[in-house]
């Protein structure tokens, strides 16, 4: 299986889910080549059976028949879907944690997994970034001090300036330890959904699960009154 794009080079890495429809589709294969959509450059990248480059020359996919049979069903779209917000492990919720190691960031890790998120972990503001753009986030949580101040953050004011109808669907929680943890009219003030302050972070999963009720609380009945009137119209 490659692991660069021919393209642009960049690394391709997938989680077990997505390699797993990559596995399918190729044993699914039985002549021509497999497309799928390089996450960076969105250029097609096209693959044999073996998960090798496709070579429109290569002996090795030239027909040998002179009157070829009809052509199997194109099953592309499964390998595309594993770049599809719609079709990765739909059921399953993704959170980003973008934390230095240490104590609290093994009791956010906790809790998190233990609801079923499926978690990543930026290197950096700007890597977390990346991954936003090609991924959907149920769940992110950042703490005020990695990757430099909250002010001069370029991930927190990404999020700030966020669209709304992709924002509401993500629970931001702010860690720090200027915080008071839940105090809503902080979190409000830093455009997060919650706060918990660095010395309470070893309670995160009750945390997050009152401040998740409160989110809920707040938006469940505005996206149902525009679900009505999506219907309505």
């Amino acid at each position: 299986m490659i692991s660069h794009c021919p393209h642009c080079q960049g690394v391709l890495q997938f989680s077990p889910a997505q390699q797993e429809k990559i596995d399918t589709a190729l044993a699914n294969l039985k002549g021509g080549s497999l497309r799928m959509g390089c996450p960076h450059c969105k250029k097609a990248i096209a693959l044999r059976s073996d998960g090798n480059l496709w070579e429109e020359n290569s002996p090795s996919v030239r027909p040998k028949e002179t009157v070829l049979p009809p052509a199997y069903p194109d099953i592309s779209w499964l390998a595309q879907s594993i770049y599809s917000e719609q079709n990765i492990v739909a059921d399953v919720p993704k959170a980003m944690i973008l934390m230095a190691d240490g104590a609290g960031r093994k009791a956010v890790i906790k809790a998190l997994a233990d609801r079923g998120y499926q978690l990543e972990f930026p290197e950096s503001g700007g890597d977390g970034l990346v991954q936003m753009r090609f991924g959907s986030f149920q769940a992110v949580v950042l703490h005020d001090e990695f990757d430099g101040s909250l002010a001069q953050s370029e991930f927190h004011r990404q999020m700030i300036e966020m669209p709304m109808d992709r924002r509401r669907a993500i629970v931001y929680a702010l860690i720090g330890k200027k915080f008071h943890t839940l105090y809503r009219l902080e979190a409000l003030s830093n455009s997060a959904n919650m706060v918990i302050n660095e010395g309470e972070v070893a309670h995160f999963d009750i945390i997050f699960q009152k401040g998740l009720h409160d989110v809920q609380e707040l938006f469940d009945p505005y996206v149902e009154a525009m679900r009505q009137v999506a219907k309505d119209a």
